[in-house]
């Protein structure tokens, strides 16, 4: 009988893993609120990634210190990244965007964040000489493969979609990070490539 007791009560002050525990929630609405005191307009769908992705930003974005650099965010979003490195001392993000809907948003941020500059198109590879920037973010879904065309001169990180294409940056010199032990095993589709840092 005491020992039953005390199974239960550990069982009791056993946290449960599950991702929509009251502590996930409550943290969940202070990020929310803080977010939107930050004067960063985000859908709901960008929202939910700031408040998701930004560990792993913290971790696969900054391979270097941004403090005081020109950022090009290529794939930019709504400004979710572009507000990362702003965050973390970037003095200006360059930040190009091809989606009419996330544009909007991105124009409306760049309005209240005088350091972003928004630009709605495609990236091409022109961009690398036409914009003077000190360090590259590209996420554009699979696209990337675009920088395999040319040498950067510049420190970058590209998030890299798809086991080939990932293949293709390592056998281009792309130095590979992973996400999780299990991805460096091919059991991930997403990894981040970087050069020059």
């Amino acid at each position: 009988m005491v020992n039953d007791q005390k199974n239960r009560k550990q069982r009791a002050t056993v946290r449960l893993p599950f991702s929509r525990t009251i502590d996930d929630w409550v943290a969940s609405r202070k990020n929310r609120k803080a977010l939107e005191s930050s004067g960063w307009h985000f859908s709901a769908f960008r929202e939910m990634l700031v408040l998701k992705e930004s560990p792993d930003w913290q971790l696969f974005y900054l391979p270097i210190c941004v403090k005081d650099l020109v950022i090009l965010d290529v794939g930019a979003g709504e400004g979710e990244t572009a507000r990362f490195f702003l965050e973390n001392g970037a003095k200006k993000v360059i930040c190009i965007e091809p989606s009419h809907e996330a544009f909007k948003l991105l124009k409306e941020n760049s309005v209240t964040h005088h350091q972003l500059v928004p630009i709605n198109k495609f990236f091409e590879l022109s961009d690398l000489s036409d914009y003077l920037f000190d360090f590259l973010k590209m996420d554009i879904e699979g696209y990337e493969e675009i920088l395999l065309q040319t040498k950067l001169s510049c420190p970058a990180v590209v998030e890299v979609h798809g086991l080939q294409l990932r293949d293709k940056f390592k056998k281009a010199g792309w130095r590979i990070k992973y996400r999780t032990l299990v991805a460096s095993r091919g059991y991930s589709c997403v990894s981040y490539a970087y050069w020059n840092c």
